[in-house]
């Protein structure tokens, strides 16, 4: 039996999606789809477009059979932590044959020289990293100009700065470092890139397709299916923006002491002083992330320690869960009904433990309690910011 494992986001969930599933299934003949998804927060630092049970129904009408939350820890964090965190749940099932992910590069070969490359990490390309980083160069650039100092292939360094294949890359050394019986397979990207501001028609870019909801663009209608644009177009309260957690983000920055800021995951060199300094003064979180970004701290890795100081999510809790496996769990977010057999087969061939509703956290390690909490904690705050009632981590996984 063969099973195809899928990390997303589905922030939202949209047609190159809806491609990306259907793709993944047919290249390699899989009985089953297991989806590894983000839950209420995403690696961009924000909240997820809506809350995590919401984006697991669509992934179960979109083609999914499990759809398993990939905690917080692993879920706000870079691509390095974010690919790991995700093959190593795929890995602890212990049945998943292949894992699916898209890539503007669909070549494996050429995106399996490039993870090769920075797998390796000789001497001469550490040296070149670390004096890029020092010189406040953000990782991904320091990395980049790292591998120009040491003459690789023009060819492949333009693929290196493409976002798909970032993670693509991430995702092959994660393979081979975690779950080397997995078969990486790539799909290459349609329609719109990554980061594409406008909508580019029916496969237009996630990025895109949020602007267009704010903007209330009737064209987004076209770019996702029937039961992901009726909610996204005509809710208000949707999509939701680091915005909205804004004003709870910046009181708890006002109720940290600098011990408390340097304890957060991705906070070096004396930035907590740069982040408590904003925090007094900037009136929404936009003009915080503004004030404090730098070419070291990018967008991105700002807002993320803004979202893990919302979360109390700290340094030494992302440590402790990369340290060891058994601080893995399988938080079950929904499944179908005609696929039980595969959950039962996991729980047969796994240590790894199976929560359904909360009774079966006693099967935790602490570390895993831990980020349990933080879970949970997300979906109070997602539940405060939508000013509704939200599942609630202790219900039973959605069944359709």
């Amino acid at each position: 039996m063969r099973v195809v494992g899928v990390i997303a986001e589905y922030n939202p969930l949209h047609n190159g999606h809806i491609y990306h599933l259907e793709q993944a299934k047919r290249k390699t003949g899989a009985s089953y789809c297991v989806v590894i998804m983000s839950g209420n927060f995403v690696q961009r630092g924000e909240p997820a477009c809506t809350d995590k049970f919401t984006r697991a129904q669509w992934a179960l009408e979109a083609g999914a059979d499990l759809v398993i939350e990939l905690p917080t820890v692993f879920a706000n964090a870079s691509a390095e932590r974010f690919a790991e965190g995700g093959v190593r749940l795929l890995h602890a099932m212990g049945l998943v044959t292949d894992l699916a992910f898209g890539a503007e590069q669909g070549d494996i070969a050429k995106l399996s020289q490039l993870a090769d490359y920075l797998a390796e990490e000789p001497p001469e390309f550490r040296s070149y990293l670390q004096y890029h980083l020092k010189m406040g160069e953000s990782f991904p650039r320091a990395r980049y100009e790292a591998l120009q100092d040491m003459g690789a292939d023009p060819e492949l360094l333009s693929e290196l700065v493409k976002p798909n294949n970032i993670l693509a890359m991430e995702y092959l050394r994660s393979i081979h470092k975690y779950a080397p019986e997995i078969c990486p397979v790539p799909i290459e990207r349609i329609g719109g890139g990554y980061n594409d501001e406008y909508l580019t028609g029916e496969y237009s870019s996630a990025t895109a397709i949020r602007a267009a909801i704010r903007e209330g663009n009737t064209q987004v209608l076209s770019t996702m299916p029937l039961f992901v644009s009726g909610a996204m177009q005509f809710d208000p309260q949707f999509p939701l923006t680091a915005n909205d957690v804004g004003d709870m983000m910046l009181y708890k920055f006002r109720l940290m002491k600098p011990e408390d800021v340097q304890r957060l995951p991705d906070v070096r060199e004396g930035f907590e002083q740069n982040l408590l300094k904003a925090a007094r003064t900037a009136v929404d979180a936009e003009s915080f992330f503004e004030a404090v970004k730098t070419k070291r701290y990018t967008m991105a890795r700002v807002k993320r320690i803004g979202m893990s100081a919302l979360l109390d999510m700290s340094e030494e809790l992302v440590e402790d869960m990369a340290s060891s496996d058994a601080n893995l769990y399988f938080r079950v977010l929904g499944l179908k009904r005609d696929a039980r057999s595969l959950l039962s087969a996991i729980a047969s061939i796994s240590r790894t433990p199976l929560i359904m509703r909360n009774s079966d956290i006693s099967k935790c390690t602490d570390v895993a309690r831990e980020s349990l909490r933080v879970d949970a904690l997300s979906t109070d705050i997602l539940s405060y910011a939508l000013k509704k009632p939200l599942h609630r981590d202790s219900e039973a996984a959605i069944l359709v």
